[in-house]
């Protein structure tokens, strides 16, 4: 799915803007019927630059509380506790568009934590950081999933994140839910499955590959993924190869990350696997 779609689905979930079909309820509450209770349980992280020109960073996430029906009084206090988690407490009395990329992403964070949110929707918290950024929003992240009772839903193209902060994920393409499964379930999947190039015989190699139990599950540019029986490792490939007579010149893990998951899960889908 492409950023605008991405952050469409978002605003849908959030009532922000109408569904064209069907319906969604969060923490079993209608958001079309329940609009208003839904966003006050919610924080939102857009992707998109939501910062107002003139405001300092405190005053802006304070406006934030005041928005969700928190007394100004308590906006404000909780404004500075939240500036300080993300790192921005020496520069809370700044206008926010003398920020930099990074420091932009960090109160919009802090906006969306004001309110202390039982769920927290992230759209792309790491665009536009460069990398020691990333890695300290990464960590914040982490950070704020452990040490407080908030569930986060991180919506991101950037698969290495969703590796380093995320137990569960849904991968969508093309406006639908390709696979959804736990992050660890999903890798493992392809754990006994490894992408090959041979030289000679192909068919014959194959062949030979299945009398041994091994399943083809894909062929693509000469490189042929081949899912092994429970027991069989490497060794397995290698005599194989030694039998046929053929000249081995690729032998690694399928899937070593998310990307590669859903790059093959992409394939699949097209070849009608």
């Amino acid at each position: 799915m492409n950023g605008a779609g991405k952050s469409s689905l978002i605003k849908g979930l959030l009532g922000l803007v109408p569904l064209k079909e069907g319906s969604a309820t969060i923490m079993g509450k209608d958001i079309c019927e329940k609009s208003r209770q839904v966003r006050q349980m919610i924080g939102y992280m857009p992707e998109d630059d939501c910062l107002i020109p003139g405001l300092t960073g405190v005053e802006l996430v304070r406006y934030a509380g005041e928005l969700v029906g928190m007394p100004r009084a308590d906006a404000m206090q909780r404004a500075h506790d939240v500036l300080f988690a993300v790192g921005l407490g020496e520069a809370r009395y700044r206008n926010v568009e003398s920020y930099s990329s990074g420091m932009k992403q960090r109160v919009k964070l802090a906006q969306a934590l004001v309110h202390h949110p039982k769920l927290l929707f992230l759209d792309e918290p790491t665009s536009g950081m460069d990398p020691k950024g990333r890695q300290e929003m990464i960590e914040l992240i982490q950070y704020i999933s452990s040490k407080f009772d908030i569930s986060i839903i991180l919506a991101t193209h950037i698969l290495a994140d969703v590796e380093r902060t995320c137990d569960y994920v849904v991968m969508i393409h093309e406006g639908r839910a390709l696979v959804q499964d736990r992050v660890d379930d999903l890798r493992g999947e392809y754990s006994h499955t490894m992408t090959i190039r041979v030289e000679g015989d192909q068919n014959k190699f194959q062949e030979a590959l299945v009398k041994k139990g091994c399943t083809i599950l894909g062929e693509e540019r000469q490189l042929l993924d081949v899912k092994l029986p429970k027991n069989g490792n490497e060794q397995l490939i290698l005599t194989t190869v030694v039998e046929v007579g053929v000249v081995l010149r690729k032998l690694t893990p399928s899937i070593q990350t998310l990307e590669e998951v859903f790059v093959k899960r992409v394939r699949d889908e097209h070849a009608g696997l």
